[in-house]
Parts: structure tokens; sequence; C-alpha cells
């Protein structure tokens, strides 16, 4: 198996190498001081390094290649960020190279100073099938080793999210409430409507909902005509009523809907249908105003719950799911699970990302503490995790479970890890039963 340089970086990160007496290629003594600072975006890979060769106590950067001709390859002898580099560290020295100014940089040739049982692990690894790679190494983890992974990678998902709230107050000049209320509408309908919702959402500002705030029959008919809902005649009043006015306020505000079609029904249970979402949406939209300066203001979860539930939906709608097709009375409310999809993908998104954009650790703990006082999802993703004893105490873990999952497993990230290269470590083997 051919090891790819991401294992050279771990090598060099974690200080693996075999210990010997190190030398460079040129036959000078090494000594590494300090390895730097992994860096994750452009320019060298290792940055303020300190290291000695020979009597000469260096502090600069180091590059990692598989070959010493990568240099070149990779066309650094162009790029003015790599001239103060060093050490070049190499599995194979195949070139010499040298800075602009002439100057040789030292090189550190390593393939002889791995583990083969370290390449042995690594290899098993990424050979796995399964799941996720390491599912039949968790044997050797420690419970605490995982938590505090999956605290880390909590903070990595939000900090992520962070930066598409911040593309959406750029779209809205810097509104937290206009970027705050397009992602809402995205998770009203959960994955199977997103779209729909999102698209719906950017058809009515708020600015045109405000103009009729406290009044129903406008807000519903604004909400469903732009939905596409509201383009035929209908039997009963209640859908009539709101298509007529819908056609009133579609030609005054020149508005044009979306597409019905967008809309998908297939596997959703009647709770879930989005006509009966739309409606819920327009009862929050009748409900409240500025609603993300409210909700990041408030501290107490249940005043926050409150606002989700007992939506001030028509009563039209607790004999229907669908306009046309009458049912029999059942409940219109928002249920836990939808709330509770809101609450972690909308608001506790949205006070962490107030917090991170602003400096502001009181609302980064908002967030946090948010996800940590709501159930954890119940999904496909969760349930697989269970099956292996990883049973989430709340949503902050089920969050970073769906993101160690989505971001390192399902793309072998092993070595950037911290379960990973606890594994690769092989030390301390400890049996799990219950990881939370």
């Amino acid at each position: 198996m051919t090891l790819p340089e991401d294992f050279y970086h771990y090598l060099w990160k974690y200080s693996l190498f075999n210990k010997l007496n190190y030398k460079t290629v040129a036959g000078e003594t090494l000594e590494i001081l300090n390895v730097g600072l992994h860096n994750m975006n452009a320019g060298p890979d290792f940055e303020s390094a300190k290291i000695k060769i020979g009597d000469t106590l260096w502090a600069g950067n180091v590059e990692i290649h598989i070959r010493s001709s990568d240099w070149n390859r990779h066309q650094h002898q162009f790029d003015p960020a790599y001239e103060n580099v060093i050490l070049h560290v190499v599995s194979v020295h195949d070139q010499t190279i040298y800075r602009s100014d002439g100057t040789e940089i030292p090189v550190f040739e390593v393939k002889d100073l791995i583990s083969k049982e370290l390449i042995y692990n690594y290899s098993a690894l990424m050979a796995e099938m399964t799941w996720i790679p390491c599912e039949r190494h968790l044997s050797i983890i420690e419970p605490f080793i995982i938590k505090n992974w999956l605290s880390r990678i909590l903070i990595e998902r939000l900090e992520e999210k962070s930066i598409q709230v911040n593309e959406l107050l750029k779209e809205y000049k810097g509104s937290w409430d206009d970027a705050f209320y397009i992602m809402l509408a995205r998770n009203f309908g959960f994955k199977t409507n997103a779209l729909p919702f999102e698209m719906l959402a950017r058809s009515l500002p708020q600015k045109l909902l405000a103009k009729y705030k406290d009044k129903a029959t406008q807000i519903e008919a604004l909400v469903f005509g732009q939905a596409g809902f509201l383009n035929e005649m209908f039997k009963e009043s209640y859908p009539n009523t709101i298509m007529q006015e819908y056609r009133f306020l579609k030609k005054k505000h020149s508005l044009k809907s979306i597409d019905k079609y967008l809309w998908k029904y297939m596997r959703l249970r009647p709770r879930n249908f989005p006509s009966l979402r739309l409606a819920q949406f327009a009862a929050l939209v009748l409900k409240s105003n500025h609603l993300f300066s409210k909700i990041n203001e408030e501290n107490d979860i249940k005043n926050i719950l409150k606002v989700f539930r007992d939506l001030p939906l028509n009563s039209y709608w607790d004999t229907h799911y669908r306009f046309g097709k009458e049912c029999r009375k059942s409940s219109t409310t928002l249920g836990d699970e939808a709330i509770n999809n809101i609450l972690i993908n909308t608001v506790a998104v949205f006070s962490f990302a107030f917090g991170f954009l602003n400096g502001d650790k009181k609302y980064i703990n908002k967030g946090i503490n948010l996800l940590e006082n709501i159930g954890p999802e119940d999904n496909g993703f969760i349930k697989r995790f269970i099956k292996m004893n990883w049973i989430p105490e709340n949503a902050a873990q089920s969050q970073a479970l769906i993101q160690l999952k989505k971001t390192y497993c399902d793309q072998k990230k092993c070595l950037s890890c911290g379960i990973g290269i606890k594994i690769l470590s092989n030390n301390n083997a400890t049996t799990v039963s219950n990881i939370f």
C-alpha cells in the first residue's frame, strides 16, 4: 500500500518516527525542538517550527512530500511562501531542491524511520469496508476520548454552519432577522421540502409580510399562493376565500408563485404534508415579528418552545391535510420532533453564529447549551451509531456524530480524527460497553 502524504503529516505532527539519532541526507545531526503548527490552508505544511541542524538553530516552516521531486512538481519553486522552509521532510529523497537564492533546503528522509506496526494499523483501517472504518477497533478506545473528540467536532460543525449563516447575512445586507427567516423556512420543510420552502421564503420578503401583520387571511393567501397552491377554483369556502385574496395581492405586488409540483408528498406521513407545514408556517409568521431578535435574547428554553407551539391555524386544518380532502379531526400543532429539528438546525445554529461572528461567548454558549438541553435526533445515522453502543445523550452529541460520519468516516480522514489517531497508536486497550 502506498502511504499518502497525509500519513507523513500525521507522523511529523505527533513525532512518531522511530527514535534514533536523526540526520539530514547530507549527514548533519538533526534535532526536532518543535514540529510547528499544522497549516490546513495554502502554504507550507507546518509553520513556526524549530529545529537544530548541526550547531545551527533554525526557526521557520516545514514542508512534507512523498518524494523530494514533488517540490517542483507542485511548483513550490515559484511560490514565495516557501522561501522560509527550513526542512524538507520526505519519504524518498530523489532530487536536491534549492531556494531562489541558490541555497539548498535541508532534507530529512524518513522511509526507514516508520514503525511497521503503525503502517499495518493504518493499512488495516483504510482497508475496512464497514459503515465507519474504526467500527471493529472501538474496543481499544476509552469513552472519555470519544466524548472529548465529539465536543471538538460539535464546535467544528457549528463553525461551518456559521460560515453558511454569514453568506446569508451578506446576501441580506447584514440583516439577522432576514437571514434567520430564510433558514427557518428551509428547516420547516425538513430535507424533503427544504428547497421549495426556501424558494417560497425568498419570494415573500418579511417587508411584504409586515404590511399584513395580524391579518390572517392575507398572510395565508400570500403563503399558499406563492407556494403555487392557489391556481385553481375550490368547492370549499376557506381555500376559495384565500385564493380570491391571493389573486388581488398577486396583482397588487407583482408576485410570481413557485411551481406547485416542486412540493413532495411521497413517503411522508400526513402530518408532514407540505400543505399542513405551510399552514403552520403562515401561523408562525402571523404570530411573530422580528423573530430572531426575540429568540436571541430569550434564555429560557421553555419560552423559546412556546414560540413554536400552539400556532393559530385556521380551523379548516383540523379536518384537512390537503385542500379539498377532508379527513378525521386531528392535531395541527407542530410535533416535538419537528420543533426539535427547528431548534437544532435554526435556533441553536443562529445563536452560536451570532456569538461566533461577533466574538461574543455568551451567544456561543447559548447555542451549545440549547443543543445540550434537547434530546438526541432519531434518524438513520443515529440508529446506526446506537447499534454500536454510541448512544448520544442529547442533540449536541447526535449533531457531533453526524459531523463525525460525514466529515471524517465517509472520507476516511482517520489521520485527522482524534479517534482514528488513538486507534493507530493502539495503546491502553479498553472494552467499550456504552460510549456515553
